[in-house]
């Protein structure tokens, strides 16, 4: 960059409706979740429990307003 150029860092603002939020929260709530793990590491991904955490997580405490 020359010494002519600037560099402008703005703040980034996004908005969310409430009602979007609320339906994405349904949503998640209404997840179908498939039976458990057939093994007891993770060779088979992520495990069921962790997922339903961070669902519920996301369901119930996240505030993405807060991001």
């Amino acid at each position: 960059m020359s010494a002519t150029q600037t560099t402008v860092i703005r703040a980034l603002e996004i908005g969310f409706d409430e009602s979007e939020l609320t339906e994405l929260r349904r949503r998640i709530e209404a997840t179908r979740w498939p039976e458990r793990e057939t093994v007891a590491d993770d060779s088979q991904g992520i495990p069921l429990a962790t997922m339903q955490e961070l669902a519920r997580y996301w369901a119930t405490e996240h505030d993405c307003r807060c991001c």
